[in-house]
């Protein structure tokens, strides 16, 4: 069997380095868009708290004023 046509593979090593060094590179960047992602999360769901806070307030502030006037035609 003539093997002087085949070409030399290059090391499995080398090939599984390459791999890792990519996997490692989306790897980042996943977690680059997911820190973003998770951050524009929990902006978003501060701002809703801090809305949903103001219209509890608002809502208590109704009901006692109401409560007070009935109150005040008794």
């Amino acid at each position: 069997m003539d093997l002087s046509a085949t070409q030399p593979q290059p090391s499995r090593n080398y090939d599984d380095s390459r791999f890792s060094k990519k996997k490692k590179m989306i790897s980042d960047a996943s977690e680059q868009i997911s820190s973003t992602s998770f951050t524009d999360a929990a902006t978003l769901l501060g701002e809703n708290i801090r809305t949903i806070g103001f219209e509890i307030s608002r809502s208590i502030a109704s009901k006692v004023l109401i409560q007070q006037k009935s109150e005040m035609v008794i």
